[in-house]
């Protein structure tokens, strides 16, 4: 198994993945297309998407990182929006391995932790989580999306 930057000709096997994932976690399967994968992910220089390819040189997961900045910590740190192991490979260290990978990439932009989350339900991420070091937190996520963000962002100025 080999971890690498994610590619252009990543992009196919990329957006199988991320389908697969969303199908496991119940999100929509029909919003995300190949072209929105290269664009907003691949090519993008603000995203850090770290691909797991196995020796047959197929992907087996991936993972996405965003910089972000906790104010309460007073430092900049890397968002992981999807962490994701092909369900034949988990259990081998490949979720690890890709956050480490996640953490020397934001580390080198200056980001000094990850923020990770996970479905209250998804007890496989917590332990991953938890066996990392971190420490976990009771909060509650909520999304401003498709019309009602148009909506706020349509709103006059103050």
């Amino acid at each position: 198994m080999r971890l690498r930057r994610a590619e252009a000709r990543d992009v196919a096997a990329l957006h199988a993945l991320i389908l697969d994932l969303n199908r496991d976690q119940g999100d929509p399967t029909d919003l995300l297309t190949p072209q929105q994968v290269e664009a907003d992910l691949v090519a993008t220089g603000s995203a850090i998407v770290i691909v797991a390819q196995h020796d047959d040189g197929t992907l087996i997961g991936y993972a996405t990182g965003h910089p972000t900045y906790e104010t309460g910590h007073a430092e900049h740190g890397i968002y992981v929006g999807d962490l994701y192991v092909a369900p034949a490979h988990r259990r081998q260290g490949i979720a690890r391995a890709m956050l480490a990978a996640l953490a020397r990439a934001g580390h080198a932009r200056g980001a000094r932790h990850l923020w990770l989350t996970a479905k209250e339900g998804n007890a496989a991420a917590h332990a991953v989580y938890r066996r990392l070091g971190a420490r976990g937190e009771r909060i509650m996520a909520f999304a401003v999306v498709r019309q009602d963000f148009l909506n706020l962002a349509a709103e006059a100025r103050a």
